[in-house]
Order: structure tokens, then sequence, then C-alpha cells
């Protein structure tokens, strides 16, 4: 049986702990619903969030939200 191929979400912050930066990675089977995580994560986070296929290409970013 293949599995599903992952999807990772990739949020960096550079500006974090000291200016040593953060990361967080999240795995999804589901483009769609790695897309939605995205988005989400984007705009209550206020930073870009990259989508990338199992081989580190990146496959979908959500830039961080414009601030009127």
């Amino acid at each position: 049986m293949n599995k599903p191929p992952l999807i990772f979400l990739n949020l960096s912050n550079p500006d974090t702990f000291s200016g040593t930066g953060s990361i967080i990675i999240l795995e999804y089977t589901d483009e769609d619903a790695a897309m939605r995580a995205a988005q989400k994560i984007a705009l209550e986070t206020g930073r870009s969030v990259t989508i990338r296929d199992e081989r580190a290409r990146v496959i979908g970013a959500v830039p961080a939200p414009s601030k009127h």
C-alpha cells in the first residue's frame, strides 16, 4: 500500500528567541487541508507560511497579512 505524500507547513520567525529564530513544521497528507491550515496560521500569527512537498519543493506560500 502506498502512503500519501507528506506535505509540510513551515513557519519561520527570525526575530524570536533573542534573534536566534524559531521554526514550526506541521505534516499533512491532504494538500487542501494544508493550505487551509497555512492560511489560518498566517492570519493568527502575522507571519508568512511556506508549504512544501516531501522533497522540500515549494508547492505554495501564504504571505503574512498586510497591516493597515
